[in-house]
């Protein structure tokens, strides 16, 4: 498994390069010069992100309940930079930010790991896929900002209000993703 992440890592990393224009010629060394290399493993993206969802609506209409209602949020715009770093991770490391993780939320980190790991969802070997929103610490609007034009109830085209979260911070979230 942990072949198959690494490969996958490699063919995305090497995929940015090319599509960058930077091409390098590969060049032999010798003992001294590799000894004097030091590299990082993962990788890290930059996104500009720019989503506009036309309406997102909630609704209690259905047979059952046809006098129900229905909620609105109109012309959804997410903007703003979402940096990102891709690493594969050991299964021990993982295991560690589950604990820690648990134990933020007052339960004790070796209990939460346990009846993680009794629950099937992860068998507590194998390799984890991280991608994490590093912490950049920028000043100013670092953050993704999302506005919604408008809010309405039912059919009614007349909006309630409309709502803007600016400056979004994402900073030090982690996805993780692993086989089953």
């Amino acid at each position: 498994m942990r072949r198959i992440w690494q490969f996958f890592i490699a063919l995305l990393a090497l995929t940015l390069m090319c599509s960058a224009g930077a091409a390098h010629a590969l060049k032999a060394m010798d003992d001294e010069s590799l000894s004097e290399v030091s590299a990082q493993d993962g990788i890290s993206l930059m996104s500009n992100l720019n989503v506009n969802v036309g309406s997102f609506s909630y609704s209690t209409l259905s047979s059952e309940n046809p006098t129900g209602g229905t909620l609105s949020f109109n012309h959804i715009n997410i903007v703003g930079l979402l940096p990102l770093t891709v690493d594969l991770i050991s299964s021990s490391s993982f295991s560690s930010a589950i604990s820690a993780m648990a134990s933020t939320y007052g339960s004790d980190g070796a209990a939460g790991l346990a009846r993680f790991q009794a629950s099937g969802a992860y068998d507590g070997k194998s390799d984890v896929l991280q991608l994490a929103v590093p912490n950049i610490n920028a000043t100013g609007n670092s953050g993704l900002s999302v506005s919604v034009n408008s809010v309405t109830l039912g059919n009614s085209s007349v909006p309630l209000t409309s709502l803007a979260l600016s400056n979004l911070d994402l900073q030090g979230s982690r996805i993780w993703i692993w086989g089953r």
